[in-house]
């Protein structure tokens, strides 16, 4: 019964900590402790002893649950209730066994003891089937996570960008509302690499994709698309609307230099805008035309932002 708890403990803190810990002064402890309740358990005092201490282990296992997070949040409060009870029964089996201890009369206490050892067996097989669940559910998420997004920046890869904003677009709430989407670009970004090396170009994506965070992070669906292009979905954002935070953007990332390994690095950004009603283009077409407007910023000077088609217009500006 000892062992059940102390092998949650075990694996929980196997998978709580990244970094591998030396689990060995536990398992002396517990080698030590199962062999001194061994010789002593024949005792009533002893499995008294016991009871508490599975009771003990039981809560301390409930409080690693709590410090742990875990995406299936109903399932946590459910195993970390179930854990409690459990303690619960323990203390109670602790009071039962002690009753014959204590009281001068004979008191006959099996059909208590035997209503526990059946909670105890129940209550063991529904832990048993939550905490897989729980963790698998982290495994999964953590996959799903490693799939859709870009290990470089941590914002969504191309495949995340889709998947959300199909995902955001479909909610009921979301129907007929304003679509826009930014695309950008670093221009001369082969430049930054061939200069300084494909390092430094690391850093300036990930300076790029900060100061994307930084303006739109609660705004959209932000994600690196290409190696140094990046794309950003705002649900409810006129053109007009999306183009001014796309000047803004681009402006901010104008003004302030690129520092690094003692480099002075002057980045910018072209960027094409895209609008359409919900329902009226797919992401993958408003995706296409804003690439199309990107172009048309890159043909005409760079470090500009196009939200039309017109080129001799901007060839004017």
């Amino acid at each position: 019964m000892i062992t059940s708890p102390l092998l949650i403990i075990v694996g929980l803190y196997k998978y709580k900590n990244v970094q591998n810990i030396s689990l060995m002064p536990l398992y002396c402890i517990f080698g030590f402790s199962s062999l001194l309740l061994l010789a002593i358990y024949p005792f009533g005092a002893a499995k008294m002893l016991t009871s508490l201490v599975i009771a003990g282990l039981f809560i301390y296992t409930a409080y690693l649950i709590k410090s742990m997070s875990f995406v299936a949040k109903a399932q946590k409060k459910a195993l970390i209730t179930c854990f409690l009870v459990h303690s619960g029964v323990m203390f109670l089996n602790a009071i039962f066994l002690s009753i014959p201890v204590l009281s001068s009369s004979i008191q006959d206490v099996a059909t208590p003891l035997q209503i526990v050892l059946i909670s105890h067996l129940l209550l063991a097989t529904l832990s048993a089937l939550i905490l897989p669940f729980l963790l698998f559910s982290n495994s999964e998420y953590t996959l799903s996570n490693l799939a859709n997004t870009d290990s470089l920046t941590q914002l969504f890869n191309r495949r995340g960008f889709f998947n959300n904003a199909k995902a955001v677009l479909k909610q009921p709430n979301n129907n007929d509302i304003n679509v826009s989407i930014i695309i950008l670009d670093i221009d001369f970004f082969k430049h930054v690499n061939d200069k300084y090396g494909h390092d430094t170009g690391d850093q300036a994506i990930k300076w790029i994709a900060q100061h994307i965070k930084e303006q739109f992070f609660d705004e959209g669906i932000c994600a690196r698309i290409g190696g140094e292009e990046f794309a950003i979905l705002l649900p409810d954002y006129s053109l007009r609307a999306a183009k001014e935070y796309a000047e803004h953007l681009r402006e901010n990332i104008s003004k302030h230099p690129f520092y690094y390994q003692n480099a002075h690095i002057k980045l910018s950004v072209s960027a094409g805008v895209s609008h359409s009603v919900n329902g009226k283009m797919s992401v993958k077409d408003l995706l296409s035309l804003a690439d199309k407007r990107l172009y048309l910023a890159k043909e005409t000077g760079r470090d500009k932002v196009v939200s039309f088609d017109e080129k001799n217009l901007l060839m004017q500006c």
